[in-house]
């Protein structure tokens, strides 16, 4: 179209920037954009979760992975239908593995989203915001050190997950100290956390070896200037103090104690030995 329309040839750099902001723009009030009426809203859900379904099978054709979506209505009085699709034979994966058939996911699913309360407009508190932040925070540490039970140590992250693991995390939100989400309660703060770490502007990385070294070498020179880095963990108040077994007297006999004290039997053999000739001679006899 752009070939064929004339005014569209031998454009200027701020002409072209110009048609490419006008662009974006629109795209964006497209995307965020609210329907006028229930009907519409059903018709953009339908034609897009189809071309969604038409990109996923492709896709799956091109690299052979597998996939599934579940989606449902977000409000009691919104008209589209709850749905589900996937790729090659993947639900097969809910009901052999899970016992559980995709048409049940996706009624719970609309149960979830509209009768109980859970969806984001009703979830946006503080509590849930500190939770959910705090699931995505740990769930990226945890994919990227591929260990799945790791937290974030926020007070020794320097010496815990930086020198210790070579991770650190990128994009932290500005004006928002870097603390526990638990620690947080301002719900705008919170709201924008959330926003970066699902987009993916704020995300863990793997320092290279030139980065590491010189963050160690940094740790050396604060150690040696006398500066706390970290905070060592809290000693127990019974520390060095040998544990006391409760109830010793009552307790079973070791193992070992039951073998030394032990005067059972040698086990029987199944063996069946066959007399001799003579000891039946001398049977007879007598």
């Amino acid at each position: 179209m752009v070939k064929d329309d004339r005014n569209m040839q031998d454009l200027t750099e701020e002409e072209k920037k110009e048609l490419i902001d006008k662009l974006n723009e629109y795209q964006a009030l497209r995307n965020m954009s609210m329907c006028a009426t229930n009907t519409a809203t059903m018709c953009d859900v339908q034609s897009t979760l189809d071309t969604i379904f038409k990109m996923l099978d492709s896709l799956a054709v091109r690299t052979r992975i597998y996939a599934c979506l579940f989606a449902s209505r977000g409000h009691i009085y919104d008209t589209a239908q709850a749905t589900w699709f996937g790729t090659n034979n993947i639900m097969d994966f809910w009901e052999n593995v899970l016992q559980v058939e995709a048409n049940e996911i996706t009624w719970k699913l609309e149960q979830w989203t509209c009768m109980i309360g859970q969806n984001i407009d009703e979830c946006e508190t503080v509590q849930n915001m500190q939770r959910v932040c705090t699931r995505l925070l740990n769930s990226g540490l945890r994919t990227i050190a591929k260990r799945h039970n790791i937290c974030i140590n926020y007070t020794n992250f320097n010496t815990m997950i930086k020198k210790k693991l070579s991770i650190n995390i990128k994009g932290w939100p500005k004006g928002i100290v870097f603390q526990s989400p638990t620690s947080v309660n301002d719900l705008h703060a919170l709201l924008k956390l959330r926003g970066v770490l699902k987009d993916g502007s704020c995300h863990w990385f793997h320092m290279t070896p030139c980065q590491h070294d010189k963050f160690h070498a940094l740790l050396d020179t604060c150690c040696k200037r006398g500066e706390k880095v970290g905070k060592p963990c809290k000693k127990c108040a019974d520390a060095r103090v040998p544990c006391k077994q409760k109830g010793k007297e009552n307790a079973p006999p070791r193992k070992w104690a039951q073998a030394l004290g032990s005067s059972a039997q040698a086990p029987k053999s199944t063996k069946f030995i066959n007399s001799s000739k003579e000891e039946e001679s001398s049977e007879d006899k007598v």
